[in-house]
């Protein structure tokens, strides 16, 4: 199965303005400037709206696809040449956890901005591997100066005024247009819906306040992994509000609370969370009655 992901837009790099980014770039002299022009926002919306984003990173846990196709844009700065432009591009070890040939396939020796063209794309495969399990890969790809490019911006930033989703700050320090770190990872993470935010996902619980109400109670990955055996469902099926609406929850909530009601009637089978209290979801109360817990119940006090 392969998901693809098309990633990338039109330079809206280091100057404040469009209108004086594009006077820069027609009176820049010397050798072209090649980058990383990589962007992630919604496709309906005009991409130079969105920021650049420094890095890519690939959750296996939340996508039923064992292989991803991504494609990064590398884009070149300076007036559109009437010959093809070669580039080259490096795997840097030091800072690469991932394997070639194991967890991405499809990298080239060489790349081609084409005659009359200003970017081309950078595609390659990313495959569901024993190593993400439970575990963050990294893949540091970097671009290499030669006879048609420099590789000038170490440190740019975007115009004032565009939109950046939320940023994922364990990965996001690197800001050197010449570097894309890539993140691959395979931990089940509470669901997004197709705006990638949570609160339109398939997950009903997971609230600000840390109460750890909702049909299914705060999120964890042991379980989601519960539920989805219970009710023979998969991370699709959680994928938005639209796939797993309310009813459909309410159902699955009142399943999962039965069965966790039944291993509680025995401290030796009562079935706990990955923080030791005992597994909630809203139904347990519900359904229970005086059998039933609150979040975050620790068995000890359950069972006095």
């Amino acid at each position: 199965m392969k998901k693809h992901i098309l990633i990338g837009c039109t330079l809206m790099g280091i100057f404040s303005l469009l209108t004086s980014c594009e006077k820069e770039l027609m009176g820049y002299e010397g050798k072209d400037c090649l980058y990383f022009d990589v962007r992630r926002g919604a496709t309906h919306i005009l991409p130079s709206l969105w920021g650049h984003q420094f890095y890519t990173d690939i959750s296996f846990g939340t996508i039923v696809e064992d292989d991803v196709e991504l494609s990064l844009k590398v884009m070149a700065s300076g007036t559109l040449k009437e010959y093809d432009r070669s580039f080259r591009l490096s795997v840097n070890n030091d800072s690469t956890t991932a394997i070639s040939g194991v967890d991405f396939t499809g990298l080239q020796d060489e790349y081609i901005i084409k005659a009359g063209e200003a970017s081309t794309e950078v595609k390659f495969t990313v495959h569901r591997s024993e190593q993400m399990n439970e575990d963050t890969l990294q893949l540091q790809l970097q671009l290499l100066p030669n006879e048609h490019f420099d590789l000038r911006y170490e440190n740019y930033g975007d115009y004032p005024g565009v939109y950046s989703p939320t940023d994922n700050v364990a990965f996001s320090g690197n800001h050197d247009a010449s570097i894309h770190n890539l993140f691959f990872y395979d931990v089940l993470s509470m669901p997004r819906g197709a705006d990638g935010l949570t609160s339109s996902g398939g997950w009903y619980g997971q609230d600000k306040g840390g109460t750890g109400t909702g049909l299914f109670g705060n999120f964890s990955a042991k379980k989601f992994r519960l539920i989805m055996e219970l009710t023979n469902t998969t991370v699709a099926d959680y994928a938005d509000k639209t796939v797993m609406p309310m009813p459909r929850a309410e159902a699955i909530s009142q399943t999962v609370a039965a069965y966790l009601l039944e291993m509680a009637e025995s401290r030796e089978t009562v079935v706990l969370d990955e923080d030791g209290t005992m597994m909630f979801v809203s139904n347990v109360t519900t359904l229970g009655g005086s059998k039933g817990w609150a979040p975050f119940t620790k068995p000890e006090d359950y069972f006095k």
